[in-house]
């Protein structure tokens, strides 16, 4: 029994070693896990202004009784800054 054991726990450990070396299959397995569960690929915060007028924004909701603004984001989309619109000159 403990062969048994022994075996699965050694082809668990190298699957999870290959899928760990392996950043193509990574991104394949993370492509079809957000295609079978999308709200896996969103973030959600919570906006809010506390007692002295300062803006706090966490992953929780504030307490009861306090008005915020829910704010949802995708977390797999590439954003790429946009060009310096002044150039250094030599």
């Amino acid at each position: 029994m403990k062969l048994k054991y022994f075996i699965l726990l050694s082809i668990i450990a190298t699957a999870a070693l290959y899928i760990y070396q392996d950043e193509t299959l990574q991104r394949k397995l993370m492509g079809k896990i957000h295609k079978v569960a999308p709200e896996l690929n969103q973030s959600t915060l919570y906006k809010w202004q506390n007692s002295k007028g300062e803006w706090q924004i966490t992953d929780k909701p504030p307490r009861k009784g306090v008005t915020f603004t829910t704010i949802t984001s995708q977390d797999q989309v590439n954003v790429m800054p946009s060009p310096s619109s002044t150039k250094k000159k030599k």
